[in-house]
């Protein structure tokens, strides 16, 4: 349930930031992703289409790498919240009676993300609202979540809005 004390909890972590290591992003990910969004261009598919065009292997789809929820096995179903998220994964936050939902992205694309590329996220929240909806209060929160390879160079900046109901 969406409270003041919610609010204030969340307002005092504006600055909090978080580094996560998400792992290796292999090809058979991206060629899933691609596959399930339709995307049929050969440089997210056809590794020697890839390399001819200068990249060491295929690359992802632009949108694929923030589009990614949990880059681990995931939890089991029964762990997870009525919204499909799991329980603390939100500043750490028990939120269990609250919706989550996705209230947009801007997206800064710096370099291609290549088959085999190390990921690390640093995601920082920036900014925390309140705002009266039809149903009730609502807290938006503002995230600024930036995308390293391992040695540090820039992949992608991802401004993240995420709604709290």
């Amino acid at each position: 349930m969406i409270t003041t004390d919610l609010f204030d909890e969340i307002r005092d972590r504006i600055g909090h930031r978080e580094t996560i290591g998400l792992g290796v992003v292999t090809a058979l990910q991206i060629r899933r992703y691609a596959r399930a969004v339709g995307e049929d261009n050969p440089l997210y598919h056809d590794p020697e289409y890839a390399r001819k065009r200068g990249f060491a292997d295929v690359i992802a789809p632009p949108n694929m790498v923030p589009s990614i929820v949990d880059w681990g096995e995931g939890d089991v179903e029964e762990e997870l919240l009525t919204d499909g998220t799991a329980p603390g994964h939100l500043l750490g936050l028990d939120i269990s009676d609250v919706r989550i939902m996705g209230g947009g992205e801007e997206m800064e694309f710096h370099r291609p993300v290549t088959a085999g590329t190390r990921l690390t996220l640093h995601s920082e929240l920036v900014d925390v609202a309140q705002r009266q909806a039809k149903t009730g209060l609502m807290i938006v929160l503002s995230f600024r979540n930036n995308y390293r390879d391992e040695a540090g160079i820039p992949l992608l900046t991802c401004n993240r809005t995420v709604l709290l109901r």
